[in-house]
């Protein structure tokens, strides 16, 4: 089982999706197919300065920036939702001074006995300060591919590494008995409690390696399959569809538009995994105004109290025969859970049109619990 190892937050997003592809990062990982997927992620950072000194008339420095990343996949044999939204805020004496975002509402219906062929429905906005007007379309269309939830053979995968490091596995588990322990994870409401998951996994392994798993053996599985720390996707979803202008931003009346866009969630290693989405769309009547968005989020355990969160969100738009505005963002987040101490470390660059450079933004903040 290939991983890719030591990938950097903040290489540009076409040294992330390489990674991706060409790695033969867990395989196995995106050849599990959950039941049902049902997976939330919500990911914010807040920082604020404010100094008044008392020789000025007035305060010196009260700015802020705010960043917020939403995503939600609900996928069912016959049906699917996805909502993902993307959202910074730049703050000046509490005055909106820049933005970035975009939120889309996807719904998506299987057809019968062809497992990723669907057609759709959806609702998309973004906006930026240095665009002339906010966007919000209507979508309807046809699209390939499938986000699925792969958590559970994360899990398993998880449970046969901490048994082979505490000795009690001579061997890997074979790929059939991961499976079947992934499986059972899967549907771990069926069973009464932790306890009785525990026990059907605790047989198949001691079925598989022919051995006997003691008292602290079972509570170490039971961690495993509780942990918050494991929650892996994969899969790619493209789509093509034609859609309306419900604001105007493209000129002066409502266009009918050509809309094409993709998402692909893939795993680097059981501790991280690369998301991208991109979108595109253009009036079919206007040849030369078109808007894209695009982002690609990384995210990595680095341990059981240690995360790190790194983002790159594009937005461009170009209304007819007028000049091109823009906006882009990168950012990375370190999070300690250090157990009386929570450290926080951020970084940011971002800029917009007509900007003659990247504003840059570091800030590391750190709680201390004295009770």
């Amino acid at each position: 089982m290939g991983r890719c190892r030591g990938a950097r937050p903040l290489v540009l997003v076409a040294l992330l999706l390489s990674c991706s592809v060409v790695s033969a990062a867990a395989p196995s990982l995106c050849d599990f197919r959950a039941p049902i997927t049902d997976i939330s992620h919500l990911f914010m950072m807040l920082d604020y300065s404010y100094l008044n000194l008392p020789e000025t008339p007035h305060v010196d420095v009260s700015s802020g920036r705010f960043s917020f990343t939403f995503s939600h996949i609900h996928d069912e044999p016959d049906r699917a939702l996805n909502v993902g939204s993307t959202t910074e805020l730049s703050l000046d004496h509490l005055r909106l001074e820049g933005m970035i975002g975009s939120a889309y509402m996807t719904t998506r219906y299987y057809v019968p006995e062809i497992d990723s062929v669907y057609g759709f429905a959806e609702v998309r906005a973004d906006h930026t300060t240095s665009a002339a007007a906010p966007g919000l379309e209507l979508r309807l269309g046809a699209g390939y591919g499938r986000l699925t939830d792969v958590t559970p053979l994360a899990r398993a995968m998880h449970i046969e590494d901490s048994l082979i490091e505490d000795m009690i596995l001579a061997a890997p588990l074979s790929d059939a008995a991961l499976q079947e322990i992934a499986e059972l994870i899967g549907r771990e409401s069926e069973f009464e409690g932790i306890g009785e998951l525990v026990s059907h996994i605790a047989n198949v392994i001691q079925s598989e390696a022919r051995v006997t798993l003691s008292a602290r053996s079972l509570v170490a599985v039971a961690e495993e399959v509780r942990s918050d720390d494991v929650s892996q996707q994969c899969g790619w979803t493209a789509q093509l569809g034609l859609g309306y202008e419900l604001l105007l931003r493209f000129g002066a009346i409502r266009q009918p538009l050509l809309t094409v866009s993709a998402d692909i969630v893939r795993p680097l290693s059981l501790e991280s995994q690369v998301a991208a989405h991109a979108d595109f769309s253009r009036p079919i009547l206007l040849s030369d105004a078109n808007a894209l968005s695009a982002s690609v989020l990384f995210t990595r355990q680095l341990g059981t109290a240690t995360r790190l969160v790194a983002q790159y969100a594009l937005q461009r738009v170009r209304r007819s025969e007028e000049q091109v505005s823009s906006a882009e963002t990168i950012e990375a987040q370190l999070l300690f859970d250090l157990g009386a101490i929570d450290l926080t470390a951020s970084g940011s660059l971002s800029r917009g049109t007509g900007a003659t450079g990247w504003v840059e933004s570091i800030v590391i903040a750190v709680r201390l619990d004295l009770l």
